[in-house]
């Protein structure tokens, strides 16, 4: 070979070299770009969880009642039954399911059984809507309705199952028992 052909062919490895070059910087730039916005949306999910963590803490401490006592939850829903309008003689029984710690977070939960008597849908939902306004802690687990025997139009008879969490340190520190 002679030296013009060596040339050329130096020339064409270079120039290959430099395509090769060419073409991995470019795929490095684009993945570079695809890194940088991947973390931007990384930061702004962080960003995004530690405010769902915020308002779920704050929710948390709203929907914890202070003490599990039968008796203040006998006089909060008294009380409801009365801010929804609804007679006293609306609820016939409140009878404790269960009440048990969970966890170890110094944590229980009370389990209660309401039963209304005679009481018409729409009672039943101002009753319901009063009881989350009022005391946002007890959630209801199952609503049973049923019909009684005696002719009083649109009414029924309602089993409630209520449970809330507490905060079960008040009991070990000689607070009030349910």
């Amino acid at each position: 070979m002679n030296g013009r052909a060596l040339v050329l062919i130096g020339l064409a490895v270079l120039v290959a070299s430099v395509m090769v070059l060419a073409i991995s910087f470019a795929r490095w730039r684009s993945a570079a770009g695809t890194f940088d916005r991947a973390n931007a949306e990384l930061v702004a999910v962080q960003q995004q969880l530690a405010e769902i963590r915020s308002i779920q803490t704050s929710l948390d401490t709203q929907r914890i009642a202070t003490t599990g006592s039968r008796a203040d939850a006998l006089a909060q829903i008294a009380d409801t039954l009365a801010a929804a309008g609804l007679p006293d003689s609306a609820m016939r029984s409140l009878d404790e399911q269960s009440d048990i710690e969970v966890g170890d977070a110094g944590l229980g939960r009370q389990t209660l059984r309401l039963a209304l008597t005679t009481i018409t849908p729409g009672e039943l939902g101002r009753f319901l809507m009063q009881l989350d306004m009022d005391h946002p802690e007890w959630g209801i687990s199952r609503v049973e309705l049923t019909r009684p025997r005696r002719a009083d139009g649109n009414r029924y008879d309602v089993g409630l199952t209520l449970a809330r969490m507490y905060d079960a340190s008040v009991r070990s520190q000689g607070g009030s028992q349910p």
